[in-house]
Formats: structure tokens, sequence, C-alpha cells
């Protein structure tokens, strides 16, 4: 998946709390298909002092929350208050994760960034997708940057500045709101089957279904403000109904209604002698099994982190702890049933 996500940039500020040496405010991120890393390195006294970031690859079928598992109709989205059309693009779910050509990529892209005359890194035509974040081509000493590609539903000024001046909001309907500036797409009235927030990370975790049934975003909020932080706001919206091998599917040979999925990210710091203090990680997903409750995660000595599994077997997390591990050491995250029996390992 593209634009698998990473722990809020808030780690550095975390880091920098900590009763350590200074660490090193670079960060290196990578981002790639489904199949690649992404990595966020932190370093105390030039040495590497974090963990690199892992990203897992999902599975994501269709299959929904309805109670027959089955997508309904798309309905007839009309502009809510405070979105205006954008030129060609359909409103609500019909604008999300359409199919489009880079050029078509890049005009809606220059829409939301005017001042941005950059063309657009990878997807080959009719590969690009509204709703999925695609970089800037740069050069050596130039600054990175990024589009979210718009969907049909441009926000207002009063919403922007809503959604700036209140980044991760305590009301989820206000979230749906920052969502929704996000990506140009409203989704201020999907579902949302499953959330989790973390005041340690500042960062917020929604995953919502559209009004049919035929789509899924994922949304991060994040209040982080450092440079190259705004990658840790993000939206990214699936068809449930029509996916191909970009999507991040687990296993493409399981063809049932619902099926195992997971994304997920982090990185750590804190290291003295290979030994660590602090890791921080947000993800979501799906669990295929019906009988799964809960979704934990732990690393080294840490206490378990558990969060629900809600409706239709979607989960989502933002997990940041303060004990020791190993620089080797990796997070386990695994399903669990009501009787603590394990159901499905995300990561080993």
């Amino acid at each position: 998946m593209e634009d698998v996500r990473e722990v809020s940039a808030e780690l550095h500020r975390l880091a920098d709390s900590e009763p350590l040496d200074p660490f090193d405010t670079d960060a290196l991120l990578t981002r790639g298909h489904r199949g690649r890393r992404r990595r966020k390195l932190l370093h105390v006294g030039g040495a590497v002092a974090g963990v690199a970031a892992i990203a897992v690859a999902a599975s994501l079928l269709p299959g929904l929350t309805s109670a027959n598992d089955k997508p309904g109709v798309a309905n007839d989205h009309s502009q809510h208050a405070g979105f205006s059309p954008v030129p060609g693009v359909p409103s609500g779910e019909a604008g999300a994760d359409q199919r489009i050509t880079k050029a078509e990529a890049t005009r809606r892209c220059s829409l939301q960034n005017p001042g941005e005359k950059r063309p657009l890194e990878g997807a080959t035509d009719g590969n690009a997708r509204s709703g999925h974040l695609m970089l800037y081509q740069i050069k050596i000493g130039e600054k990175s940057g990024h589009c979210t590609v718009p969907g049909g539903d441009r926000p207002s000024a009063a919403l922007v500045a809503a959604a700036a001046k209140d980044p991760v909001p305590a009301d989820m309907a206000d979230k749906l709101r920052n969502c929704s500036v996000i990506a140009w797409i409203d989704v201020t009235d999907w579902r949302v089957v499953a959330s989790d927030q973390s005041k340690a990370l500042g960062k917020a975790a929604i995953v919502a279904i559209s009004p049919s049934g035929h789509k899924v975003v994922d949304c991060e909020l994040s209040s982080a403000k450092q440079p190259g932080s705004e990658l840790s706001r993000s939206a990214t919206f699936l068809t449930l109904t029509n996916l191909n091998r970009s999507d991040p599917v687990l296993d493409p040979s399981d063809k049932s209604v619902r099926a195992d999925m997971y994304a997920g990210a982090g990185g750590g710091g804190g290291c003295v002698n290979r030994t660590c203090s602090i890791y921080g990680m947000s993800g979501w997903g799906r669990v295929k099994s019906t009988t799964a409750t809960t979704v934990r995660l732990r690393i080294g000595s840490a206490p378990a982190y558990e969060v629900p599994v809600g409706p239709g077997g979607w989960f989502a997390y933002t997990w940041f702890t303060k004990s020791k591990y190993k620089i080797t050491d990796q997070p386990k995250v695994a399903a669990y049933d009501k009787t603590g029996k394990v159901v499905k390992v995300f990561q080993p």
C-alpha cells in the first residue's frame, strides 16, 4: 500500500523529554508499495537509537458490516454544507478511490496545492487513485512535498481553519470533518467501525465505512508540528468490491467476503547499549475470525495494549509505551477471542 501509515513525529518530542542524550531530529522516511518497508530512525549521539519502523501489508477483501456482509447500493450523495464541487469529479463516496490517469491526478493536486509546480512521482496512467497519497519529485536540497489526490468535495476555508485549529478533536463528528478536509472527500456521514486515540502520541486513527458499504477509509490525525509531520495526517480509501494487487492484500487467494487485513507501522528510541525505552505505533485492520474480541500489542517487557474488535471485525490502534526492549525486538500484534485464545497473529 502506497501510504501505509507512520507513527507520529510526536515521537521526537516525546524522546526529547526522556532523561537521555538529545535525539537527532532527522528522520528517514521510505514509502512504497505492499511488501516494502517504511522506516523512521531516531539517533542518540550519532548512533542509531531507534528501531526500524515496520510496515506490514494487509488483506482486505469484499465484505462489510451489514447483517448479510454484502455491499449495498450506492446512495445519491448531495453536497453537504461546507463543501463545494470539484469540477469534473463526483461528490461523496463516488469520488473516493477512483482509478484515474496521472494527468488527472496532477490536475486535482494543482487545485489542492496551487503553488506546487513539481511533477508527481510514480503511478502510471490508470493507476493513480483519488484518496491516495502521492509524493512530488524532489531534487537534492529541495523540501519534500505530497498530495492526497482530491475527490469531489472541496472544503471551505472555514472547515480548513477549523481542522487546523483542532487537528485531533475529541468529538467524532469533528474527526470526520478533519478527515474530509485532508482528502477533499466528504466522509461526515460515513459509519465509524473502529477508532483509537493516544494523548501521548497526539494521534487518532479512525476506520469508517461509506453509506453504500462499498468503500472504507483509514484516516489518521496528528497534532505534530515538526517539519515533515504532515505525512502523519492522512486519509486512504479502498473499494471493497474492486481490489487489485496494489491494495494491501495479505492473502490474495482468499476470496471470502470477510478476510484478515492489517496495516501498521511504528518506531522507537531512547536506546543505550542496544536497549531502548520508548516505542510508538499506529495501525488498523480487520479480523476474519468472528470470535475475535480484542487485538493486543506488546514489545519487549512492555505491558500489553488492548483495543476492541468492532463491528465487522475492524480495529484501529494508536499505541505508545515507555518500557524496555532490545533494539532487535519487533512489536507483536495478535487478535484474541473472549477466552484469551489467539485467533490471528498479525505481527509475530
